[in-house]
């Protein structure tokens, strides 16, 4: 069994009367660094805090997003994803909106170890979940359809409610990446060619047509100092 996304949540046959006209512009960046990251840690639900080098990856994150016309933002209610979208919209006042949807991937059992421990620990689980993530479950967690599933109808939510706005949306890299998966109909087993380093930035509109991605895993705002990506491992 091979997990696809579904179509996007939105109809092909949307009438409109300029093809490029804009719904939604979304925003979406992973949230800036834990120690959690830096010990290479898989997270999922467990609420680790940014340690000071995410804290300033995020006030970069600010800088990028100054001249952005953001209307509404919305996080993940883990606080390492809404401490994120504070920092990054200081000065402006709007509330940052946690949901629940935008949570990480839920890890279950395999919270806080390494991805070595955990292949110590299950190894068969471990392999599997390395060839189908899509469909395969950590003990006591979820997998990336589970989380498409969660986070599919938090995208529909924002398109209905900000119609001709730009929303900033701070999250996780698992959401993510199955986020990138979903808004492209990919197959989630290949979710993990998608980057999502700590305040990666992507940039999508919602036409009514589908999806446009003008940005993925952006992070030029980190370039010149020692702020930089996280390793593969951290990224969760």
């Amino acid at each position: 069994m091979t997990p696809q996304s579904p179509a996007p949540p939105w109809p092909a046959s949307t009438p409109r009367s300029d093809a490029t006209a804009v719904i939604v512009r979304l925003i979406v960046v992973r949230h800036g660094e834990t120690t959690w990251n830096a010990e290479n840690r898989i997270q999922g639900q467990t609420d680790i805090e940014l340690n000071s080098r995410g804290e300033a990856q995020a006030r970069r994150l600010r800088a990028r997003l100054a001249e952005e016309p953001i209307t509404a933002v919305y996080a993940s209610d883990l606080q390492r994803a809404w401490r994120t979208a504070e920092l990054a919209i200081e000065g402006r006042d709007l509330p940052v909106v946690r949901d629940r949807a935008w949570r990480e991937l839920h890890f279950g059992e395999w919270e806080g170890l390494t991805s070595a421990e955990t292949v110590a620990r299950d190894p068969e689980i471990a392999e599997a979940r390395r060839r189908q993530p899509g469909i395969v479950r950590p003990p006591g967690g979820e997998h990336l359809g589970d989380l498409r599933d969660r986070i599919a109808p938090a995208i529909e939510a924002i398109r209905l409610r900000h119609q001709g706005e730009t929303v900033l949306v701070a999250t996780h890299g698992g959401v993510v990446r199955t986020l990138g998966c979903h808004l492209l109909a990919m197959d989630l087993n290949l979710a993990w060619r998608l980057g999502a380093a700590n305040v990666g930035l992507a940039v999508v509109d919602l036409l009514p047509d589908g999806p446009v991605i003008h940005a993925w895993n952006e992070t030029a705002h980190l370039l010149g100092d020692q702020l930089g990506l996280a390793s593969i491992e951290g990224a969760r």
